[in-house]
Protein backbone atom coordinates (compact mmCIF):
# COMPACT_ATOMS: atom_id res chain seq x y z
CA UNK A 1 0.00 0.00 0.00
CA UNK A 2 1.33 3.36 -1.11
CA UNK A 3 1.71 6.42 0.91
CA UNK A 4 -0.76 8.37 -0.42
CA UNK A 5 -3.50 5.51 0.14
CA UNK A 6 -2.66 5.12 4.01
CA UNK A 7 -2.71 8.85 4.32
CA UNK A 8 -6.55 8.78 2.98
CA UNK A 9 -7.33 5.43 5.30
CA UNK A 10 -5.73 7.37 8.42
CA UNK A 11 -7.93 10.85 7.17
CA UNK A 12 -10.73 8.00 6.78
CA UNK A 13 -10.05 6.65 10.58
CA UNK A 14 -9.45 10.67 11.90
CA UNK A 15 -12.98 11.57 10.57
CA UNK A 16 -14.26 8.06 11.94
CA UNK A 17 -12.70 8.26 15.62
CA UNK A 18 -11.50 11.89 16.03
CA UNK A 19 -8.00 13.21 15.94
CA UNK A 20 -7.76 12.43 20.30
CA UNK A 21 -8.62 8.78 20.02
CA UNK A 22 -6.72 8.43 16.58
CA UNK A 23 -2.94 10.11 17.86
CA UNK A 24 -3.78 7.65 21.05
CA UNK A 25 -4.05 4.70 19.15
CA UNK A 26 -0.66 5.85 17.72
CA UNK A 27 1.20 7.22 20.61
CA UNK A 28 1.25 10.29 19.12
CA UNK A 29 0.33 13.53 20.14
CA UNK A 30 -3.33 15.38 18.48
CA UNK A 31 -0.86 18.04 16.59
CA UNK A 32 1.30 15.66 14.64
CA UNK A 33 -2.25 13.61 13.59
CA UNK A 34 -3.43 17.12 12.24
CA UNK A 35 -0.48 18.27 11.03
CA UNK A 36 0.35 14.71 8.70
CA UNK A 37 -3.63 14.61 7.74
CA UNK A 38 -3.12 18.32 6.44
CA UNK A 39 -0.64 17.76 4.88
CA UNK A 40 1.70 20.30 7.15
CA UNK A 41 3.59 17.73 8.32
CA UNK A 42 7.51 19.90 8.90
CA UNK A 43 8.89 16.11 7.96
CA UNK A 44 8.67 12.85 6.24
CA UNK A 45 5.33 11.44 7.40
CA UNK A 46 6.22 8.19 6.58
CA UNK A 47 7.10 6.80 10.54
CA UNK A 48 3.59 8.07 11.53
CA UNK A 49 1.98 6.27 8.51
CA UNK A 50 3.65 3.33 9.36
CA UNK A 51 2.72 3.46 12.73
CA UNK A 52 -1.24 4.01 11.31
CA UNK A 53 -0.18 0.90 9.23
CA UNK A 54 0.75 -1.10 12.46
CA UNK A 55 -2.09 -0.25 14.14
CA UNK A 56 -5.24 -0.31 11.80
CA UNK A 57 -3.79 -1.74 8.56
CA UNK A 58 -1.92 -5.09 8.81
CA UNK A 59 -4.49 -6.02 11.77
CA UNK A 60 -7.58 -8.07 11.98
CA UNK A 61 -10.15 -8.70 14.52
CA UNK A 62 -9.77 -12.10 16.09
CA UNK A 63 -13.50 -13.92 16.67
CA UNK A 64 -11.98 -16.74 18.21
CA UNK A 65 -9.74 -14.74 20.90
CA UNK A 66 -12.09 -11.53 20.53
CA UNK A 67 -8.98 -9.10 20.34
CA UNK A 68 -7.20 -7.54 16.95
CA UNK A 69 -4.22 -9.52 16.25
CA UNK A 70 -1.27 -8.85 13.52
CA UNK A 71 -2.32 -9.86 9.59
CA UNK A 72 1.10 -12.14 9.93
CA UNK A 73 0.01 -13.79 13.26
CA UNK A 74 -3.33 -14.89 11.40
CA UNK A 75 -1.75 -16.26 8.06
CA UNK A 76 1.02 -18.34 10.12
CA UNK A 77 -2.03 -19.74 12.62
CA UNK A 78 -4.65 -19.98 10.15
CA UNK A 79 -2.68 -22.16 7.08
CA UNK A 80 0.27 -23.92 9.61
CA UNK A 81 -0.11 -27.52 10.44
CA UNK A 82 -1.99 -28.91 12.69
CA UNK A 83 -0.47 -28.43 16.02
CA UNK A 84 0.22 -30.52 19.14
CA UNK A 85 0.70 -29.71 22.54
CA UNK A 86 -2.36 -28.66 24.26
CA UNK A 87 -5.95 -28.28 23.48
CA UNK A 88 -6.19 -24.48 22.99
CA UNK A 89 -3.79 -24.20 20.31
CA UNK A 90 -5.85 -26.75 18.75
CA UNK A 91 -9.04 -25.30 19.67
CA UNK A 92 -7.48 -21.82 18.19
CA UNK A 93 -5.93 -23.41 14.27
CA UNK A 94 -9.69 -25.25 14.17
CA UNK A 95 -11.29 -22.18 14.51
CA UNK A 96 -9.37 -20.56 11.98
CA UNK A 97 -9.77 -23.07 9.23
CA UNK A 98 -13.62 -21.76 9.35
CA UNK A 99 -12.80 -17.94 9.77
CA UNK A 100 -13.57 -15.38 6.65
CA UNK A 101 -10.05 -13.30 7.30
CA UNK A 102 -8.33 -16.80 6.64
Amino acid sequence: MNEQDLLALMKAKRDEIGTKALAVALGVSEPTVRSVCTGNYPGEPGNVLDKFARVFVDVVSCPHVGRTIERGECETRSRGPKPFGGASKLAWWEACQRCPHK
